[in-house]
């Protein structure tokens, strides 16, 4: 028993200290993330076989929820059980939760500065382009598919008029698709769909308020962790009014600049909101589905899923409904930045280094900042 207890320590601390190191340096998006994981501990450490690795990461893909953080709780889980899976979630999430606290208290006491202003204005700018570029890899399978494009362009008309209704709309198109393609398949064929309903009670006021937005949030992100904003930004900013459109932005910058998930914004949302409980709160209820998913049911189910049709059925039909409201999001967010001629440049700019991925995403955004502010003292 002792032998086993001793097993399972070293097993323990070798999860949490990869994925805290992991968690610090893990700049470049998910699949960057993703990619050093299969390097490290597929191919070098050997926790699974890499075609078992594969077939399941396709799964995870389909899942909802940052892929980053699920992949990473899913190694946990095999390596160490449950609490392995709980602590490569914290590992993970840990550096980038306080690099968050930091921006926001860093920023907070710089706030009447003049400079602080030109540095915040040009990274939402740059972060606006890193966006909007970064959609890139959500639409890359499907670029010339006309039907997806129809659907990205019926669910960024919806999510114009009725935002309220865009988790209604992600899982609508998902389904949608599944019978669609089922019927095609074979029209004689029926479809039983499972709805499972997962009850979530918070404490009250402001604070469970914010918790339900940011799981709702995290329970609905599908092929990106940018599928957030659109629904991030109706809560926040428009239906309960806790930031400004310009806090907002500020929020998806630093998100964007710290290592790990991009969802990591909640936590900055939460700390401007009820300080370090609403960081604490907003980050454990963003991940909180995510985190279920792949350290429960999933790992018992994942040899029977894979090859089925449906779930890339169903990914196609959410991703699209995905796509058209960031975009919208993007364009609504951007009609309040009070853009010179040098702003939108660097957008253009922005997007097109986004695109071609030469320059890491996390330092394109400070130096939008930086330059905004040369441009304003020279200019």
């Amino acid at each position: 028993m002792k032998i086993e207890n001793n097993e399972n320590n070293k097993k323990y601390k070798e999860v949490l200290f990869y994925f805290l190191r992991l968690g610090s340096l893990g700049f470049g998006g998910p699949l960057a993330v993703v990619g050093t994981i299969q390097k490290d501990l597929i191919e070098n450490r050997k926790w699974m076989k890499e075609e078992d690795f594969n077939a399941t990461f396709s799964l995870i893909k389909a899942m909802p929820g940052p892929v980053a953080f699920q992949t990473a709780v899913f190694m946990g889980r095999v390596r160490a059980g449950f609490i392995g899976g709980a602590l490569a979630a914290f590992g993970l999430v840990t550096p980038a939760f306080f690099l968050m606290i930091l921006f926001s208290l860093f920023f907070k006491s710089m706030s009447e500065l003049s400079f602080t202003h030109s540095i915040l204005l040009g990274m939402q700018v740059a972060a606006l382009g890193v966006i909007l570029g970064s959609l890139k890899g959500l639409v890359k399978n499907n670029m010339k598919d006309f039907f997806f494009w129809v659907l990205v362009i019926i669910s960024g008309a919806i999510n114009f008029y009725h935002p309220s209704i865009e988790p209604i709309i992600i899982i609508g198109f998902g389904l949608m698709i599944v019978v669609f393609k089922q019927w095609q398949r074979n029209p004689k064929s029926h479809l039983t769909l499972l709805n499972i309903v997962a009850p979530v009670a918070f404490f009250s006021g402001t604070i469970r308020d914010l918790a339900l937005v940011c799981f709702k949030a995290g329970a609905l992100v599908f092929g990106t962790g940018l599928a957030i904003v659109p629904m991030l930004q109706h809560d926040v900013v428009t239906k309960y009014k806790w930031l400004s459109q310009s806090e907002f932005l500020d929020a998806l910058a630093f998100g964007q600049m710290t290592p790990g998930p991009v969802v990591i914004t909640a936590t900055y949302i939460g700390h401007k909101l009820a300080g370090m409980p609403g960081a604490i709160i907003a980050t454990v209820a963003i991940f909180a589905a995510a985190f279920f998913h792949m350290s429960t049911w999933f790992p018992l189910v994942v040899d029977r899923l894979r090859g089925k049709k449906w779930i890339n059925d169903f990914v196609f039909g959410a991703v699209a409904a995905v796509v058209g409201p960031i975009i919208v999001t993007v364009l609504k967010m951007g009609s309040v930045v009070p853009f010179t001629f040098f702003l939108m440049i660097m957008a253009v700019v922005v997007f097109v280094l986004t695109l071609l991925n030469k320059v890491p995403l996390w330092l394109l955004i400070p130096m939008g900042g930086i330059l905004n502010l040369i441009v304003l003292k020279i200019f």
